[in-house]
């Protein structure tokens, strides 16, 4: 799906991991992440012009996979969120028709919304558990924390060890590479129900580490998602 800047994304990226292996900068754990804001009172129009744009994705046989979710507890309240994982440095320049995705972009969604942050995030296997989120669940919890600068190391280390005495069967850790400010990691554990969400032990952080946290549930909107 187009977004704002997207001919800049790939050459920027590349130089951010310019200094990482090869097969590091080629391995497919990039993703793309946006989130949208409608308009006062345009949820309805939001929906239908996004279900629009979507349709374009299908009938161009768009191979990438786009998730959508909206937030329903949590300081972005109201507010959607669409991501495509699974990437390469180098796929991000396959993206579809991006002139022609942009048309119908701004034809179907922005009349009806803002576009309020588009990030490029890795998911670092060695701190991620069980198999590759996200996906269709119907509830994933999304943890936020801006890291103190130089804290990175004691952050991962940190959750490593969180994770491991907690027994978390099941958790991604994305690191943002682009397309926003300071060193911001953000964790996804799935849930079955509302309930299985706020069951879900808290995670202590050792104090030092991390500026600012959040935490925010979303819920899976099929109906605004497209797996090909």
């Amino acid at each position: 799906m187009t977004r704002i800047g997207l001919l800049l994304t790939t050459a920027a990226l590349a130089a951010s991991l310019g200094t990482a292996p090869v097969a590091h900068a080629q391995e497919a754990n990039l993703a793309r992440i946006v989130v949208i804001k409608p308009k006062p009172g345009q949820n309805a129009e939001f929906e239908a012009g996004y279900k629009r744009h979507l349709e374009w994705h299908r009938r161009n046989n768009d191979p990438w996979q786009w998730y959508g979710w909206t937030f329903v507890l949590g300081e972005r309240l109201g507010q959607f969120m669409d991501g495509t994982f699974g990437h390469t440095a180098a796929g991000f320049d396959s993206a579809i028709k991006p002139a022609e995705d942009g048309a119908d972009n701004a034809i179907n969604v922005t009349p009806y919304a803002d576009f309020v942050s588009h990030g490029v995030y890795e998911r670092l296997v060695a701190l991620s558990r069980g198999a590759p989120l996200p996906d269709t669940s119907p509830f994933l919890v999304l943890y936020t924390y801006h890291v103190v600068h130089g804290q990175e190391s004691a952050f991962e280390s940190a959750w490593q060890r969180i994770s491991s005495t907690a027994n978390i069967e099941r958790a991604s850790c994305y690191k943002l590479r682009l397309g926003g400010s300071g060193s911001q990691y953000i964790l996804m554990r799935p849930a079955a129900s509302f309930g299985a969400a706020a069951a879900l032990p808290a995670l202590e952080f050792p104090a030092g580490i991390i500026e600012r946290s959040t935490t925010e549930l979303l819920r899976y909107q099929p109906a605004l998602s497209y797996i090909p």
